[in-house]
């Protein structure tokens, strides 16, 4: 394999035998911040930012408010995060996702870093790419969770603690340290196992049990848990302090003990305040077959390879990965509370491995494997947004997407005629991924955000109902709802604002309430009906336009003036 020690990463993107390689790197920069500005279309989002809004209001950034009542099952560090922001760019979709990009793209550098480090420049690279271009990777970035945060923080544990191990240094040290600790104050003690392990078989599988004994590692401990004490510090003052609280409908409930426990071990154990009923063994084995393309099948063979040479006893640069991978995803697998981004924290690790393989791949210029297992990924990529288009639009209506794909193809093949063999097939793979991912913003989510109530009830809100209107929901509607809506947003049972008997507000209602009031034969005037996709998980049905209607409900906003006048 092909070293590029002596140059930097720069150097290499900007040579003119590269220079189609770095066209692909700023594609996949742009694919990834593309969908910044895109609307929550699912709940957790819109959830965590009245969370942090929450914080910015109430000058509090102590305590976990959630409507006015104590929230418990995430730690605070995304949250202090995200209200930094909402301070400097106020409470918006952006606003709330920049934190997390930022942190997403502080993982692509230590990924890169990391691999260069033992692998050479162009493997950083590559694994630096794979990263960029993994399904799940760009789509939550659109849909932001905490994993854009945890995959920053951890890759810079982990390569901090790397440099360490090699030399002490006190700054190496206290970097390495505070990432630790601020990984751990956003998802919980349980990422300290990748982090850990990762250290900790580097030295098992060196045989270098006497470096395990060093003092800088009981230093590193010290400081990891002095370094999380402003979590353990609220929440004491939060929860400890007060066992009267009612949480999740539990009293004395000790933040404590759920920080140092019950937020991911319960969890696995599916006792947490929040539990699961479905469990599969295989469930990430077979979610990364699309979460991780289109790259997944490499990540197999690496693994495959890396593990073989650690049965053979045949030497390898460094242990890091693998033993920060596997065993997490050993855990993840056998935990009895599982979803699909959870894998997401580890998508660094897989690059570097599959980028190991990738780059040997390169160097001899041929692999049967990786060039069918591309082909037929690529394919199945391809395969999918067509079937995609041909259901939203149907045979003739698919014919607007032939300029699309004409231009796109046209541009690759221009801009990549030089290349042959399999730097030229993994770059297209790269391309393949962003057209998908530029196919799935530009379109697919865009029709899913037109059905979405809670989203385009605050939009007509807005625009529409004069600011000295109350507006009130009666029913439990998708955080989104509150969010976006530019004024105080209230919550209340339909009777209870009945009996109001005053007309200076809104109400949103759904098909049941509207029946009800139907049925009652209750007075009202209907201000807007919205259309409404009630799910998260887009189905075939809802794709088809034609099938469409039977997959939606209906959120309506009335004005109830007098509703007893008629009975």
């Amino acid at each position: 394999m092909v070293q590029h020690n002596t140059v930097s990463g720069y150097q290499y993107l900007t040579s003119a035998k590269n220079r189609p390689f770095l066209l692909v790197f700023i594609l996949a920069l742009i694919i990834n911040i593309a969908g910044i500005a895109t609307t929550f279309f699912t709940n957790d989002p819109a959830l965590y930012s009245l969370i942090a809004k929450a914080m910015v209001q109430n000058h509090n950034y102590i305590d976990l408010m959630y409507r006015g009542k104590d929230w418990l099952d995430k730690p605070h560090f995304p949250f202090w995060m995200v209200a930094l922001s909402f301070n400097i760019f106020g409470a918006n979709t952006i606003a709330y996702k920049l934190p997390a990009l930022i942190f997403y793209f502080v993982s692509v550098r230590y990924t890169y870093l990391l691999a260069k480090k033992f692998y050479g420049v162009e493997t950083g690279l590559i694994a630096a790419l794979i990263l960029l271009t993994a399904q799940h990777a760009i789509m939550s970035n659109t849909d932001v969770r905490a994993e854009p945060y945890i995959m920053g923080l951890l890759m810079g544990g982990v390569y901090h603690f790397a440099n360490l191990k090699e030399r002490f240094n006190i700054w190496q040290l206290l970097v390495a340290s505070i990432f630790t600790a601020c990984a751990v104050m956003t998802k919980g003690i349980y990422l300290l196992i990748p982090i850990g392990f990762a250290i900790i078989g580097d030295y098992v599988f060196k045989r270098d049990f006497k470096g395990l004994l060093q003092w800088r590692w009981l230093m590193a401990v010290v400081l990891v848990a002095l370094f999380i004490l402003p979590e353990i510090y609220t929440l004491y003052v939060q929860f400890d302090l007060h066992p009267e609280k009612v949480v999740f409908g539990h009293t004395n409930v000790s933040g404590i003990k759920w920080f140092l426990w019950d937020s991911q071990f319960g969890r696995f154990n599916n006792t947490g305040y929040i539990a699961r009923p479905d469990h599969d063994y295989f469930f990430f084995l077979h979610t990364l077959l699309w979460a991780f393309a289109p790259w997944t099948f490499l990540l197999y063979a690496g693994i495959f390879l890396n593990v073989r040479k650690i049965f053979k006893g045949i030497e390898q640069p460094e242990y890091m990965v693998l033993s920060g991978a596997l065993p997490m995803l050993i855990i993840f697998s056998v935990s009895q509370f599982q979803l699909p981004f959870y894998t997401n924290i580890l998508f660094p690790f897989f690059a570097m491995i599959t980028a190991t393989f990738v780059a040997k791949v390169l160097a001899a210029n041929k692999n049967r494997y990786f060039t069918i297992a591309q082909y037929v990924v690529m394919a199945l990529l391809i395969i999918v947004v067509t079937v995609l288009a041909f259901i939203i639009y149907r045979p003739f209506g698919m014919l607007s997407l032939m300029p699309l794909y004409g231009c796109f193809t046209g541009w690759f093949l221009g801009a990549f005629y030089k290349y042959r063999g399999a730097k030229w097939l993994m770059l297209l793979t790269c391309y393949v991924s962003i057209f998908v991912n530029f196919y799935l913003l530009t379109d697919v989510y865009r029709i899913l955000l037109y059905y979405r109530g809670e989203v385009t009830a605050p939009q007509y809100i807005n625009s529409n109902i004069p600011a000295n209107k109350r507006v009130i929901a009666c029913f439990e509607v998708p955080d989104s709802f509150e969010f976006y809506t530019k004024r105080p947003v209230e919550f209340k049972q339909l009777d209870s604002v009945m009996a109001e008997h005053t007309s200076n507000k809104v109400v949103l209602i759904g098909d049941t309430l509207l029946k009800h009031l139907q049925k009652e034969r209750i007075s009202f005037s209907m201000i807007k009906a919205f259309e409404n996709y009630p799910n998260e998980v887009i189905t075939p049905q809802f794709l088809k336009q034609s099938e469409r209607y039977k997959t939606l409900d209906h959120y309506y906003l009335i004005e109830i003036d007098n509703p007893y006048r008629n009975r």
